[in-house]
Protein backbone atom coordinates (compact mmCIF):
# COMPACT_ATOMS: atom_id res chain seq x y z
CA UNK A 1 0.00 0.00 0.00
CA UNK A 2 1.16 3.27 -0.93
CA UNK A 3 1.65 6.02 2.30
CA UNK A 4 -1.76 7.90 0.71
CA UNK A 5 -3.60 4.86 0.94
CA UNK A 6 -6.17 3.53 3.96
CA UNK A 7 -4.42 1.39 5.80
CA UNK A 8 -4.85 -2.60 4.57
CA UNK A 9 -6.34 -5.24 6.80
CA UNK A 10 -3.43 -6.52 8.17
CA UNK A 11 -2.51 -2.91 9.87
CA UNK A 12 -5.23 -3.24 11.76
CA UNK A 13 -6.40 -4.88 15.04
CA UNK A 14 -4.59 -8.51 14.67
CA UNK A 15 -7.78 -10.10 16.06
CA UNK A 16 -9.98 -8.50 12.92
CA UNK A 17 -11.73 -11.17 10.35
CA UNK A 18 -10.60 -10.37 7.14
CA UNK A 19 -14.92 -9.50 5.86
CA UNK A 20 -14.50 -7.10 8.98
CA UNK A 21 -10.96 -5.59 8.20
CA UNK A 22 -12.05 -5.00 4.43
CA UNK A 23 -15.64 -3.64 5.47
CA UNK A 24 -13.84 -1.22 7.55
CA UNK A 25 -11.02 -0.64 4.39
CA UNK A 26 -14.20 0.06 2.65
CA UNK A 27 -15.31 2.34 4.75
CA UNK A 28 -12.00 4.29 4.70
CA UNK A 29 -11.74 4.42 1.00
CA UNK A 30 -15.30 5.50 0.32
CA UNK A 31 -14.36 9.32 0.69
CA UNK A 32 -11.24 9.62 -1.57
CA UNK A 33 -13.14 8.16 -4.66
CA UNK A 34 -12.15 11.56 -6.77
CA UNK A 35 -15.28 12.75 -8.95
CA UNK A 36 -14.54 13.67 -12.42
CA UNK A 37 -16.59 15.06 -14.73
CA UNK A 38 -15.06 12.56 -17.70
CA UNK A 39 -12.05 10.66 -17.45
CA UNK A 40 -10.60 12.45 -20.46
CA UNK A 41 -9.37 14.95 -17.24
CA UNK A 42 -7.17 12.67 -15.97
CA UNK A 43 -6.30 10.18 -18.87
CA UNK A 44 -5.96 10.05 -22.40
CA UNK A 45 -8.01 7.13 -23.56
CA UNK A 46 -6.23 4.98 -26.06
CA UNK A 47 -8.72 1.92 -27.33
CA UNK A 48 -10.91 -0.72 -26.29
CA UNK A 49 -9.01 -3.96 -23.98
CA UNK A 50 -12.56 -5.47 -23.49
CA UNK A 51 -15.88 -5.04 -21.86
CA UNK A 52 -18.55 -7.43 -20.59
CA UNK A 53 -22.25 -7.09 -19.14
CA UNK A 54 -20.33 -4.65 -16.17
CA UNK A 55 -18.42 -2.44 -17.89
CA UNK A 56 -15.44 -1.81 -20.04
CA UNK A 57 -11.49 -2.02 -19.90
CA UNK A 58 -9.60 0.64 -21.99
CA UNK A 59 -5.90 0.98 -22.57
CA UNK A 60 -5.17 4.58 -21.15
CA UNK A 61 -2.41 6.99 -20.48
CA UNK A 62 -2.31 9.09 -17.38
CA UNK A 63 -2.06 12.94 -18.59
CA UNK A 64 0.16 13.15 -15.85
CA UNK A 65 2.83 11.03 -17.35
CA UNK A 66 3.70 7.53 -16.98
CA UNK A 67 3.43 4.32 -18.59
CA UNK A 68 -0.20 2.79 -20.21
CA UNK A 69 -2.69 1.04 -17.70
CA UNK A 70 -5.61 -0.84 -18.20
CA UNK A 71 -8.30 1.23 -17.04
CA UNK A 72 -11.60 -0.70 -15.89
CA UNK A 73 -14.97 0.67 -15.83
CA UNK A 74 -18.25 -0.14 -13.68
CA UNK A 75 -21.06 1.36 -14.58
CA UNK A 76 -22.53 3.13 -12.10
CA UNK A 77 -26.23 1.82 -13.03
CA UNK A 78 -25.86 -1.77 -12.80
CA UNK A 79 -22.95 -1.57 -10.03
CA UNK A 80 -23.64 -0.65 -6.30
CA UNK A 81 -20.71 1.97 -4.93
CA UNK A 82 -20.12 -0.77 -2.15
CA UNK A 83 -18.96 -3.39 -4.97
CA UNK A 84 -16.83 -1.17 -6.65
CA UNK A 85 -15.40 -0.22 -3.26
CA UNK A 86 -15.02 -3.98 -2.35
CA UNK A 87 -13.27 -4.47 -5.53
CA UNK A 88 -10.76 -1.76 -5.49
CA UNK A 89 -10.07 -2.37 -2.37
CA UNK A 90 -9.38 -6.25 -2.62
CA UNK A 91 -7.25 -5.56 -5.40
CA UNK A 92 -5.12 -2.93 -3.58
CA UNK A 93 -4.35 -5.23 -1.09
CA UNK A 94 -2.98 -8.31 -3.00
CA UNK A 95 -0.56 -6.09 -5.52
CA UNK A 96 2.09 -6.93 -3.30
CA UNK A 97 1.98 -10.51 -5.08
CA UNK A 98 3.12 -10.66 -8.78
CA UNK A 99 0.91 -13.42 -9.59
CA UNK A 100 -2.43 -11.01 -8.85
CA UNK A 101 -2.27 -8.24 -11.04
CA UNK A 102 -1.47 -5.06 -9.54
CA UNK A 103 -4.38 -2.14 -8.86
CA UNK A 104 -2.98 1.28 -8.86
CA UNK A 105 -4.05 4.00 -6.65
CA UNK A 106 -6.93 6.88 -7.37
CA UNK A 107 -10.30 5.31 -7.56
CA UNK A 108 -12.69 7.77 -9.48
CA UNK A 109 -16.40 8.60 -10.58
CA UNK A 110 -17.89 9.85 -13.23
CA UNK A 111 -21.36 10.80 -13.85
CA UNK A 112 -22.19 7.11 -15.49
CA UNK A 113 -19.24 5.31 -14.61
CA UNK A 114 -16.85 4.16 -11.89
CA UNK A 115 -13.30 3.63 -12.76
CA UNK A 116 -10.01 2.40 -11.83
CA UNK A 117 -6.46 1.58 -13.04
CA UNK A 118 -4.75 -1.32 -12.80
CA UNK A 119 -1.19 -2.80 -15.06
CA UNK A 120 -1.44 -3.41 -18.44
CA UNK A 121 -0.54 -6.76 -20.01
CA UNK A 122 0.56 -6.13 -23.19
CA UNK A 123 -0.19 -9.97 -24.86
CA UNK A 124 -3.73 -9.93 -23.04
CA UNK A 125 -5.22 -12.79 -21.66
CA UNK A 126 -4.31 -16.54 -21.64
CA UNK A 127 -7.65 -17.65 -23.44
CA UNK A 128 -6.23 -15.25 -26.64
CA UNK A 129 -3.08 -17.49 -26.56
CA UNK A 130 -5.25 -20.51 -26.72
CA UNK A 131 -7.47 -19.59 -29.48
CA UNK A 132 -4.58 -21.01 -31.93
CA UNK A 133 -3.46 -24.35 -29.91
CA UNK A 134 -2.44 -25.40 -26.05
CA UNK A 135 0.47 -24.34 -24.65
CA UNK A 136 4.09 -26.56 -24.54
CA UNK A 137 4.27 -28.24 -21.46
CA UNK A 138 6.92 -25.96 -20.04
CA UNK A 139 4.65 -23.44 -20.15
CA UNK A 140 1.78 -25.13 -18.77
CA UNK A 141 3.99 -25.43 -15.72
CA UNK A 142 4.98 -21.95 -15.69
CA UNK A 143 1.61 -20.86 -15.74
CA UNK A 144 0.43 -23.29 -12.88
CA UNK A 145 3.32 -22.96 -10.64
CA UNK A 146 2.26 -18.69 -10.88
CA UNK A 147 -1.05 -19.21 -10.21
CA UNK A 148 -0.84 -21.38 -7.73
CA UNK A 149 1.18 -18.97 -5.21
CA UNK A 150 -1.07 -16.26 -6.41
CA UNK A 151 -4.07 -18.67 -5.23
CA UNK A 152 -2.24 -19.59 -1.84
CA UNK A 153 -1.62 -16.15 -1.29
CA UNK A 154 -4.93 -14.99 -1.71
CA UNK A 155 -6.39 -18.22 0.93
CA UNK A 156 -3.94 -17.27 3.62
CA UNK A 157 -5.36 -13.90 3.52
CA UNK A 158 -9.18 -15.12 3.99
CA UNK A 159 -9.80 -14.78 0.57
CA UNK A 160 -11.18 -16.68 -1.99
CA UNK A 161 -10.83 -15.31 -5.90
CA UNK A 162 -14.09 -17.49 -6.81
CA UNK A 163 -13.70 -16.62 -10.88
CA UNK A 164 -10.24 -18.84 -12.21
CA UNK A 165 -10.93 -19.46 -16.03
CA UNK A 166 -8.62 -18.69 -18.74
CA UNK A 167 -10.48 -15.42 -19.32
CA UNK A 168 -9.13 -14.14 -16.14
CA UNK A 169 -5.34 -14.73 -16.62
CA UNK A 170 -3.63 -11.74 -18.23
CA UNK A 171 -0.17 -12.03 -19.70
CA UNK A 172 2.83 -10.06 -19.82
CA UNK A 173 5.10 -11.46 -22.35
CA UNK A 174 4.56 -14.76 -25.08
CA UNK A 175 7.02 -17.39 -23.12
CA UNK A 176 4.44 -16.76 -20.14
CA UNK A 177 7.49 -15.70 -17.57
CA UNK A 178 4.63 -13.83 -16.14
CA UNK A 179 1.01 -14.04 -15.41
CA UNK A 180 -1.36 -12.76 -13.03
CA UNK A 181 -5.01 -13.07 -12.15
CA UNK A 182 -7.20 -10.67 -12.44
CA UNK A 183 -10.80 -9.85 -12.54
CA UNK A 184 -11.62 -9.58 -8.58
CA UNK A 185 -15.08 -8.96 -8.87
CA UNK A 186 -16.42 -12.00 -7.04
CA UNK A 187 -13.24 -12.37 -4.98
CA UNK A 188 -14.85 -12.44 -1.04
CA UNK A 189 -13.87 -13.14 2.36
CA UNK A 190 -14.30 -17.12 2.61
CA UNK A 191 -17.31 -17.89 4.10
CA UNK A 192 -18.98 -15.64 2.36
CA UNK A 193 -22.44 -17.03 0.54
CA UNK A 194 -21.76 -18.05 -2.93
CA UNK A 195 -25.11 -18.71 -5.24
CA UNK A 196 -25.53 -20.55 -8.29
CA UNK A 197 -23.78 -19.39 -11.39
CA UNK A 198 -26.26 -17.20 -13.45
CA UNK A 199 -25.42 -19.88 -16.23
CA UNK A 200 -23.74 -22.63 -17.19
CA UNK A 201 -19.91 -22.27 -16.83
CA UNK A 202 -17.02 -24.61 -17.25
CA UNK A 203 -15.02 -23.71 -14.22
CA UNK A 204 -17.35 -24.07 -11.67
CA UNK A 205 -17.33 -27.25 -9.57
CA UNK A 206 -20.22 -29.40 -8.77
CA UNK A 207 -21.36 -28.52 -5.51
CA UNK A 208 -21.81 -24.62 -7.14
CA UNK A 209 -23.78 -25.81 -10.16
CA UNK A 210 -26.15 -28.28 -8.00
CA UNK A 211 -27.07 -25.19 -6.47
CA UNK A 212 -30.69 -23.63 -7.13
CA UNK A 213 -31.43 -20.43 -6.05
CA UNK A 214 -32.29 -18.84 -3.51
CA UNK A 215 -29.64 -21.46 -1.77
CA UNK A 216 -25.69 -20.83 -1.36
CA UNK A 217 -22.93 -22.56 -0.16
CA UNK A 218 -20.12 -20.74 2.02
CA UNK A 219 -17.08 -19.96 -0.71
CA UNK A 220 -13.75 -22.50 0.30
CA UNK A 221 -10.70 -21.79 -0.96
CA UNK A 222 -11.78 -25.48 -2.93
CA UNK A 223 -13.38 -23.59 -5.06
CA UNK A 224 -10.32 -21.96 -6.72
CA UNK A 225 -8.78 -25.79 -7.01
CA UNK A 226 -11.21 -27.09 -8.91
CA UNK A 227 -11.35 -23.99 -11.59
CA UNK A 228 -7.04 -24.18 -11.00
CA UNK A 229 -7.62 -27.88 -12.46
CA UNK A 230 -9.92 -26.99 -15.37
CA UNK A 231 -7.62 -23.87 -16.35
CA UNK A 232 -4.52 -26.08 -16.57
CA UNK A 233 -6.51 -28.88 -18.30
CA UNK A 234 -7.42 -25.86 -20.93
CA UNK A 235 -4.08 -25.22 -21.08
CA UNK A 236 -2.54 -28.45 -21.95
CA UNK A 237 -5.71 -29.00 -24.19
CA UNK A 238 -6.76 -25.29 -25.88
CA UNK A 239 -10.48 -26.94 -24.76
CA UNK A 240 -12.25 -27.53 -21.72
CA UNK A 241 -13.33 -31.00 -20.63
CA UNK A 242 -17.02 -30.35 -20.40
CA UNK A 243 -19.44 -27.46 -20.84
CA UNK A 244 -21.21 -27.92 -17.30
CA UNK A 245 -19.89 -29.92 -14.72
CA UNK A 246 -23.26 -31.39 -13.97
CA UNK A 247 -24.58 -34.79 -15.62
CA UNK A 248 -25.93 -35.69 -18.17
CA UNK A 249 -23.23 -33.80 -19.55
CA UNK A 250 -21.19 -36.40 -21.33
CA UNK A 251 -17.31 -34.74 -20.76
CA UNK A 252 -18.26 -34.49 -17.08
CA UNK A 253 -19.89 -38.01 -16.93
CA UNK A 254 -17.20 -39.93 -18.19
CA UNK A 255 -14.63 -38.29 -15.81
CA UNK A 256 -16.75 -38.93 -12.79
CA UNK A 257 -17.06 -42.32 -13.96
CA UNK A 258 -13.49 -42.91 -14.32
CA UNK A 259 -12.86 -40.92 -10.75
CA UNK A 260 -15.75 -43.00 -8.92
CA UNK A 261 -15.31 -46.74 -9.94
CA UNK A 262 -13.22 -48.95 -7.82
CA UNK A 263 -11.39 -50.47 -9.01
CA UNK A 264 -10.65 -47.70 -11.40
CA UNK A 265 -9.94 -49.08 -14.95
CA UNK A 266 -6.24 -48.98 -15.72
CA UNK A 267 -6.96 -45.79 -18.62
CA UNK A 268 -8.77 -43.08 -18.46
CA UNK A 269 -11.21 -42.19 -21.00
CA UNK A 270 -10.43 -39.70 -24.03
CA UNK A 271 -9.10 -36.83 -23.74
CA UNK A 272 -7.84 -37.99 -20.35
CA UNK A 273 -5.51 -40.48 -21.54
CA UNK A 274 -3.51 -37.91 -22.97
CA UNK A 275 -1.63 -37.00 -19.90
CA UNK A 276 1.12 -39.45 -18.20
CA UNK A 277 -0.11 -40.13 -14.67
CA UNK A 278 1.49 -37.40 -12.74
CA UNK A 279 -0.41 -34.89 -14.63
CA UNK A 280 -3.53 -37.40 -14.12
CA UNK A 281 -2.63 -37.54 -10.28
CA UNK A 282 -2.24 -33.71 -10.24
CA UNK A 283 -5.80 -32.87 -11.87
CA UNK A 284 -7.58 -35.87 -9.77
CA UNK A 285 -6.73 -34.31 -6.85
CA UNK A 286 -7.63 -30.45 -8.19
CA UNK A 287 -11.12 -31.90 -9.40
CA UNK A 288 -11.83 -34.25 -6.59
CA UNK A 289 -15.65 -34.51 -7.01
CA UNK A 290 -15.85 -34.26 -3.09
CA UNK A 291 -14.17 -30.39 -1.79
CA UNK A 292 -13.03 -31.70 1.09
CA UNK A 293 -10.79 -33.95 0.06
CA UNK A 294 -9.40 -31.41 -3.26
CA UNK A 295 -5.89 -30.49 -3.45
CA UNK A 296 -4.89 -26.63 -2.27
CA UNK A 297 -3.03 -25.01 -5.38
CA UNK A 298 0.11 -25.46 -4.12
CA UNK A 299 -0.01 -28.75 -4.52
CA UNK A 300 0.94 -28.81 -8.12
CA UNK A 301 4.92 -27.66 -6.98
CA UNK A 302 5.13 -31.38 -6.22
CA UNK A 303 4.66 -32.21 -10.03
CA UNK A 304 6.33 -29.69 -11.94
CA UNK A 305 9.60 -31.96 -12.15
CA UNK A 306 7.83 -34.64 -13.36
CA UNK A 307 6.84 -35.47 -17.13
CA UNK A 308 3.25 -34.66 -17.86
CA UNK A 309 3.05 -36.46 -21.03
CA UNK A 310 1.76 -33.56 -22.98
CA UNK A 311 2.49 -33.45 -27.17
CA UNK A 312 3.97 -30.74 -28.53
CA UNK A 313 7.25 -28.37 -27.81
CA UNK A 314 8.85 -30.42 -24.71
CA UNK A 315 11.86 -28.60 -24.65
CA UNK A 316 11.84 -25.40 -23.01
CA UNK A 317 9.72 -22.48 -24.82
CA UNK A 318 10.61 -19.33 -24.95
CA UNK A 319 7.19 -18.02 -26.46
CA UNK A 320 5.72 -18.02 -29.91
CA UNK A 321 7.00 -14.56 -31.60
CA UNK A 322 7.59 -11.41 -30.36
CA UNK A 323 4.98 -9.87 -27.75
CA UNK A 324 3.81 -6.44 -28.39
CA UNK A 325 5.85 -3.81 -26.28
CA UNK A 326 4.25 -1.42 -23.75
CA UNK A 327 2.34 0.94 -25.63
CA UNK A 328 2.88 -0.46 -29.02
CA UNK A 329 0.55 0.74 -31.68
CA UNK A 330 -1.57 2.56 -28.64
CA UNK A 331 -2.10 6.01 -30.68
CA UNK A 332 -3.25 4.15 -33.65
CA UNK A 333 -6.90 3.25 -32.59
CA UNK A 334 -7.55 5.82 -29.66
CA UNK A 335 -6.87 9.36 -29.06
CA UNK A 336 -9.09 11.78 -29.16
CA UNK A 337 -11.95 9.86 -30.83
CA UNK A 338 -12.29 7.35 -27.95
CA UNK A 339 -12.32 10.42 -25.36
CA UNK A 340 -15.02 12.29 -27.57
CA UNK A 341 -16.79 9.06 -27.86
CA UNK A 342 -16.76 8.09 -23.50
CA UNK A 343 -17.75 11.79 -23.09
CA UNK A 344 -20.59 11.53 -25.75
CA UNK A 345 -21.72 8.20 -24.45
CA UNK A 346 -21.77 9.59 -20.94
CA UNK A 347 -23.88 12.80 -22.22
CA UNK A 348 -26.27 10.44 -23.43
CA UNK A 349 -26.83 7.84 -20.80
CA UNK A 350 -26.85 11.51 -18.67
CA UNK A 351 -29.78 12.78 -20.36
CA UNK A 352 -31.70 9.73 -20.88
CA UNK A 353 -33.67 9.15 -18.01
CA UNK A 354 -33.54 7.15 -14.21
CA UNK A 355 -31.56 4.31 -13.06
CA UNK A 356 -32.17 0.52 -13.94
CA UNK A 357 -31.98 -2.05 -11.93
CA UNK A 358 -28.49 -3.02 -10.54
CA UNK A 359 -26.73 -6.46 -11.38
CA UNK A 360 -26.35 -7.74 -7.76
CA UNK A 361 -29.82 -7.88 -7.46
CA UNK A 362 -30.87 -4.33 -6.45
CA UNK A 363 -30.92 -0.78 -7.31
CA UNK A 364 -27.70 0.98 -6.90
CA UNK A 365 -27.61 1.97 -3.35
CA UNK A 366 -28.21 5.46 -2.15
CA UNK A 367 -24.94 6.48 -1.24
CA UNK A 368 -24.24 6.67 -5.17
Amino acid sequence: MESGDPESPEDGDPEEDTAAALQRLVGLTAGRVAAVRSLATRYRLLRKLGSGSYGRVLLARPRQGGPAVALKLLRRDTVLRATFLREFCVGRCVSAHPGLIRTLAGPLQTPQHFAFAQEYAPCGDLSGLLQERALPEPLVKRVAAQLAGALDFLHGRGLVHADVKPDNVLVFDPACSRVALGDLGLTRPEGSPAPAPPQPLPSAPPELCLLLPPDTLPLRPALDSWGLGVLLFCAATAGFPWDVALAPDPGFEAFAGWVTTRPRPPRPPPPWDRFAPPALALLQGLLDLDPQARSPPLAILEFLGDDWGLEGDRQEAGGSGRGPSEGEGDEEEGGSDLEEWTEGEEEAEEGGGGRKTGTDGGTPSSDD
